[in-house]
């Protein structure tokens, strides 16, 4: 399928269905350039979203190189 550009804008109403539909006879050239628009699109969503996952670090610098000490320690005494 060839991609074409066109400089005109119209306003249609498609189900998501009718959407998919149309994505799924798409080359997978095409398929691979949709994907990209879409990750630029939801980038912020996605970031927010894996932020909202990820626990709140209380450790103080001090805290880690501590552990980190400890760890080696353990390791070097085997």
């Amino acid at each position: 399928m060839n991609t074409v550009t066109y400089k005109r804008t119209y306003s249609l109403s498609f189900s998501f269905d009718e959407i998919l539909t149309l994505i799924k006879s798409f080359s997978i050239e095409d398929k691979v350039r949709l994907e990209k628009e879409l990750e630029k699109d939801t980038l912020v969503y996605r970031a927010t979203k894996l932020s909202e996952k990820i626990k709140d670090n209380d450790l103080s610098m001090e805290d880690m190189v501590t552990e980190v000490s400890d760890y080696r320690k353990k390791q070097n005494a085997k």
